[in-house]
């Protein structure tokens, strides 16, 4: 009879130890790992569903990175989210919008949060950073490729117009591939572009966005649209240097850093806060589009901020961009420690 009380007594002060230690256990995960308590209590295998993992197949024995974040969108953002939202329905109302899309995303963490997210656009000049990563990679497996130098003669093909204008290469010269590289970022030329996309291998082109899992051209057809999601990974790509080397993806944010385009984000932010961006435009006799796409760094500390437009006059548009712009950088400024 004593033993079986004794038993009976183990038994119950187990029980009570297991409760408690579940107890703080909890606790500890959703303060440490931002971890909401409904997936703490579903079991800790399921954990890995509050991640997503985006690699690139096609190798025998390994499957290289390319970024990793939660699985959907963090509450952290619910505030900002609602703010931008308002804003984007006030230039609505104002007839300055017909739509605008968001990404954002904190990199420290993996948070993001997206407004309009299925809504898709002509990314325009945008794309000009796929035929950058496509030429860093080719790069990469042949030596001294972007020293080898192109002559820039009467196109056959239409080049497109552009509303903001840079720097551009002039005819009957030659430049380095990593002299066009810079011209068709920093300064978005579109002769730049279209000299190297004369150049440029198909099948590494075509292959980038297989390998990002995001919609792209297709042979004989190159327009084509994305969500703002969509767009990201390339920065995704750049920031997390895990689809190029780490010295390509450096000078890729550094021709992106000198972006000349100060009408968007860069008009939204504190001087001197430093922004590797990219802009573009696309648009018929109706429809404007200006998307601006980039990294932003608050004492270091990096988000990426992705914003699609479409509107009437493609003048009124950078507005809305630098205001979407402040308005997410004085949020994201309040959390980042100075």
């Amino acid at each position: 009879m004593i033993n079986h009380k004794l038993s009976l007594g183990v038994t119950l002060i187990l029980v009570m130890i297991s409760s408690i230690l579940t107890y703080f256990l909890k606790d500890y995960l959703a303060v440490n790992l931002n971890t909401p308590e409904s997936e703490i209590n579903s079991d800790i295998a399921s954990s890995s569903d509050a991640f997503i993992f985006d690699r690139i197949d096609g190798y025998e024995l390994i499957n290289p990175l390319v970024f990793a974040e939660h699985a959907n969108e963090s509450k952290e953002y619910a505030a900002i989210k609602l703010k931008l939202s308002n804003l984007i329905e006030q230039y609505k109302q104002s007839n300055i919008l017909m739509s605008a899309s968001i990404y954002l995303e904190d990199f420290k963490q993996g948070e993001w949060m997206s407004i309009n997210q299925s809504e898709t656009y002509y990314p325009g000049s945008l794309i000009k950073i796929a035929a950058l990563i496509t030429y860093l990679r080719m790069s990469e497996e042949q030596l001294g490729l972007l020293d080898k130098k192109l002559s820039f003669t009467s196109p056959k093909e239409f080049i497109p117009n552009q509303t903001f204008k840079s720097k551009q290469i002039e005819l009957n010269k030659s430049y380095s591939i990593r002299e066009l590289l810079r011209y068709m970022i920093s300064y978005s030329d579109n002769n730049a572009t279209y000299l190297l996309r004369k150049n440029v291998d198909g099948a590494t082109y075509f292959r980038l966005f297989k390998d990002l899992r995001i919609p792209g051209p297709t042979p004989g057809k190159s327009e084509f649209q994305m969500t703002a999601g969509d767009f990201s990974v390339f920065f995704k790509v750049i920031y997390n240097a895990g689809y190029l080397s780490r010295e390509n993806s450096e000078f890729a944010a550094e021709l992106l850093k000198e972006c000349d385009f100060k009408f968007g984000m860069v008009k939204g932010v504190p001087e001197n806060t430093i922004v590797a961006h990219k802009f573009g435009e696309m648009g018929d006799a109706t429809t404007r589009q200006l998307h601006e796409s980039g990294l932003v760094y608050v004492n270091k500390t990096p988000y990426l901020l992705t914003i699609m437009t479409k509107g009437y006059d493609i003048k009124q548009l950078p507005e809305v961009i630098s205001s979407i712009s402040k308005m997410v950088f004085e949020d994201f400024k309040q959390k980042v420690p100075q």
